[in-house]
C-alpha cells in the first residue's frame, strides 16, 4: 500500500468535519445560534479525530500493515486543531476574551476543567510530533505520547458533563476508547511477560 496514498487519505479525512460543515452552511445557511453550532462542530471533530488517531496501531497491528503508522501523526495534529478551534470559539467568540468572566466561568463548571486539562495534555503532543523531536527524546517520546489517553478520556468526561442527561455519545466514545487502550495494552503486557521469562 502506497505510503503516500495513506498519508493523503489521513488529510482527507482530517478535512472531512471542516468539509461537511461548511456544506451544511451552504446548504441551510447560519444557524440560529452559531456559538453553540461552532462549539459543537469543532468538539465533535476534536473528539472523532482523536479516537481516529488512537485507532491506527491497532488497526496496524490487525492488518498487519505497519505502513498505516503514517496516519497517525496527521490524524493528532487534525484533532488538536480541531481542540484549539474549540477552545477559541468558546474564548472569542462567547466570551469576546473577557478572561475576568472566563476564570470565573471555568471554576463553577467542571466540563470546562476537564476540557482545559485535556486540551492541555494535547499541546506537548502536538509540539513533539515531528521526526526530529521524536530522535532527541528516544524512548521518552513513546512514553510522553501515552499521555493521549489521558487526554481522549477528560474529553469524554468534558463531555459527559456537558451534556449532563442523555449521555449515550459520550459512554459510546468512552467505550470505544476503552477498548482501542486494551487492544494497546495487551500487546504490551505480553511483551513484558516474555522479556521476564
Amino acid at each position: 500500500m502506497n505510503r503516500l496514498y495513506i498519508r493523503v487519505s489521513a488529510h482527507l479525512i482530517g478535512l472531512i468535519p471542516l468539509l461537511w460543515y461548511a456544506s451544511t452552511l451552504w446548504r441551510h445557511g447560519w444557524p440560529l445560534d452559531p456559538v453553540a453550532s461552532y462549539t459543537a462542530a469543532s468538539g465533535s471533530a476534536a473528539l472523532q479525530l482523536l479516537v481516529a488517531s488512537l485507532a491506527v496501531t491497532p488497526l496496524q497491528r490487525l492488518s498487519g500493515r505497519s505502513v498505516l503508522g503514517v496516519m497517525r501523526r496527521p490524524l493528532g495534529l487534525y484533532a488538536f486543531a480541531y481542540t484549539m478551534a474549540h477552545l477559541l470559539v468558546y474564548v472569542m467568540l462567547d466570551y469576546a476574551w473577557n478572561w475576568s468572566q472566563i476564570s470565573q466561568n471555568v471554576f463553577d463548571k467542571r466540563h470546562l476543567i476537564a476540557g482545559l486539562i485535556a486540551t492541555a495534555l494535547l499541546i506537548p503532543l502536538a509540539l513533539t510530533s515531528t521526526t526530529g523531536w521524536q530522535k532527541r527524546l528516544g524512548r521518552w517520546w513513546k512514553r510522553l505520547h501515552r499521555i493521549v489517553y489521558g487526554a481522549a478520556g477528560l474529553a469524554v468526561l468534558h463531555y459527559v458533563w456537558l451534556v449532563k442527561s442523555d449521555t449515550r455519545v459520550p459512554y459510546l466514545y468512552a467505550t470505544i476508547i476503552g477498548i482501542l487502550l486494551l487492544m494497546r495494552l495487551l500487546p504490551l503486557r505480553r511483551k513484558v511477560h516474555a522479556q521476564s521469562r
